[in-house]
């Protein structure tokens, strides 16, 4: 990170007077409060300053108490926190924590708590920053303090976010809104709206993210924060792509360059955004021209992940303009930064956990019994969550039978062949929420229910439908699958490919037509298998029909174990019942083919038919 120096030396004379008045014998408060805002004026662009400063305060101060030095060790996290500097966050707000503990300052522990969350949360450490933001939240409950409660209620909408349960983090961010009453505070008001328009976007309601990032942009404007203008210029130029508004794409990002330039700084998004954009309409000079300039911004922040990404983009251009020499350069350097991020995440985690094991003795035995605590009660949520979605699986099982029997008897019959589809997947589910439970991780068995129940309410949408896009049977499948891999511990890899001139939009297809074949060849081909496994779905058009092909590497047909046939129809059976209903004769496609290697040795499995476009 590179840091700027303060060019003013009317600056530079009150911070040395400042600092040397700290190391007189006299402790005086209005000098240590001084000091300390002229800190909150220089972290955000002087951050470097500020910590030398601070540490200066609490190294020179005589006389310091407690009190003074909980406040610096937590304005140092904020300061590592606003600057990415995320280990070094953690690292001071746990020991600000524990000293606003021991004075029972519940309002600056609740702050402390809220950075400890957001800390933790950049690092994908779901479980702790969950821990935090609920204890924050119970703490400003109690103080009914508004601000704060906006912000832990924001902090739950990240967590709820990046888990993708949009209804829970919408409901927790419409809170944070309606909370957040401080006018004065434009940048928290910004980064609300803002964040509610990113869920607006993640739902596909492009009219109502857009609407969302206009009021943030309009409040923008009186901001004296000209990043927070370029982070929304950014999100309405990312928004208008989706929409495939390419000209608006490229009005707000080239905006957003402007307002950088202005200020001299250096952000790769906006070229991103525009080489994207580009890109999408072919235009691949253009866009390799925006990705070459995102890419040299990139490197001297050294954001290795947006690095790959580019590199990812400008193989694919090299390729498609002919450079083969270029698209293998491009590889080599992407190659050699995955290398470098694996290293880098390594690393991570074990100063990550040198950290952790750093921690006194006794504040660790006190925060692993509060752990246990939290773990019982959401040890008993999980388990009557459980119980309920079972109750209400049931209640609606008995509920779409009644409505059988006043159907028609074809509509009958197409409506029990796919609810032959449901009763085995859910029941291992369970199986597994069962287990993980049993193993005493309550937040990852809610993490897993949540995603479940995100798979049953697609399952309810569908099933009453005759046919759905191809865009939602993917989506409701990569649910599916990502929902087995958590199961078994991501000891196979999914593969899509979905060919280009095929329109996923308007392409319609029977519901939960491929999930039985997925699941057969996870519980039978890959489920034995500890390493190694791959499972792929390939969709493509020939001449008027839809292809689907899906093959394992898994164990083989043969090794499957023989059992007596059930009165209820086969999984084969039933595909070929509901493919007939169609009456397109689609049915006589479908082949299902052993794979052998050259010893004749079982290597997996492939299923494959066609449908009629209609």
């Amino acid at each position: 990170m590179k840091y700027c120096f303060l060019n003013n030396s009317l600056i530079y004379s009150s911070l040395l007077f400042l600092v040397l008045s700290c190391t007189q014998p006299k402790n005086n408060l209005v000098e240590f409060n001084n000091t300390i805002k002229i800190t909150d004026s220089l972290s955000q662009f002087k951050s470097e300053k500020s910590i030398q400063i601070l540490d200066s305060l609490q190294t020179n101060f005589i006389g310091i108490t407690p009190e003074q030095e909980a406040l610096i060790l937590f304005k140092k996290g904020e300061i590592y926190y606003v600057n990415n500097m995320y280990l070094e966050a953690i690292t001071a707000q746990k020991k600000a924590n524990s000293l606003f503990t021991a004075q029972k300052d519940i309002y600056n522990k609740t702050r402390s708590l809220i950075t400890l969350s957001a800390a933790n949360l950049r690092f994908k450490n779901l479980e702790k920053s969950q821990g935090y933001a609920l204890e924050a939240l119970t703490n400003a409950t109690e103080l009914k303090d508004k601000r704060l409660l906006a912000k832990a209620n924001n902090l739950l909408f990240q967590l709820h976010f990046t888990l993708e349960d949009y209804p829970k983090a919408l409901s927790y961010i419409q809170k944070a809104d309606s909370l957040f009453t401080y006018q004065k505070d434009t940048t928290s008001v910004i980064a609300i709206k803002s964040n509610i328009a990113a869920i607006y976007l993640k739902e596909k309601n492009y009219n109502k993210a857009l609407e969302a990032y206009q009021k943030a942009l309009q409040l923008g404007q009186y901001t004296k924060s000209p990043q927070t203008l370029v982070k929304i210029l950014n999100n309405i130029g990312f928004t208008y792509i989706e929409t495939e508004n390419y000209a608006s794409a490229a009005k707000f990002l080239q905006a957003a360059i402007k307002v950088n330039k202005s200020i001299t700084a250096k952000n790769g998004a906006p070229y991103k955004g525009l080489g994207y954009t580009y890109f999408l309409n072919n235009n691949f000079i253009i866009a390799e021209g925006y990705y070459k300039q995102s890419l040299e911004i990139y490197q001297q922040n050294k954001d290795t992940p947006q690095q790959i990404q580019i590199l990812d983009k400008l193989i694919t251009i090299a390729i498609r303009t002919n450079k083969p020499e270029d698209a293998l350069a491009y590889q080599q350097k992407r190659d050699v930064l995955q290398i470098e991020q694996h290293n880098k995440e390594t690393e991570r985690l074990l100063n990550f956990s040198n950290v952790k094991y750093k921690t006194k003795e006794k504040e660790a035995e006190l925060l692993f019994l509060k752990q246990i605590a939290a773990k019982n009660r959401l040890l008993y949520g999980s388990l009557f969550a459980a119980l309920l979605l079972l109750l209400v699986l049931l209640g609606a099982y008995l509920y779409i039978t009644k409505l059988k029997a006043a159907n028609k008897a074809s509509q009958l019959e197409q409506s029990l062949l796919r609810m032959q589809m449901n009763p085995h997947f859910i029941f291992n589910t369970l199986a597994a929420i069962q287990n993980i439970t049993l193993e005493k991780d309550p937040i990852k068995s809610s993490n897993y229910i949540a995603k479940f129940a995100k798979l049953i309410r697609q399952n309810f949408d569908y099933v009453r439908k005759e046919s759905i896009s191809l865009e939602r049977e993917i989506n409701m499948i990569s649910n599916y699958i990502e929902t087995q891999q958590l199961r078994f511990d991501y000891a196979f890899n999914y593969v899509l490919n979905v060919a280009k001139d095929c329109d996923v939009h308007t392409l319609k297809v029977p519901p939960m037509l491929l999930q039985p074949f997925l699941e057969n060849a996870i519980e039978y081909g890959l489920k034995e298998k500890k390493q190694g496994g791959i499972l792929e779905l390939s969709i493509y058009k020939e001449d008027a029909k839809l292809c689907f092909v899906i093959t394992d590497n898994g164990l083989g047909r043969s090794h499957q174990s023989k059992t007596k046939k059930s009165k209820e129809l086969h999984a084969t059976d039933v595909f070929i019942e509901r493919l007939k209903l169609r009456k397109k004769a689609e049915e006589k496609s479908f082949v299902i083919e052993d794979l052998f290697n050259k010893d004749n040795q079982p290597i997996g499995t492939k299923i494959a038919f066609k449908l009629s476009i209609t």
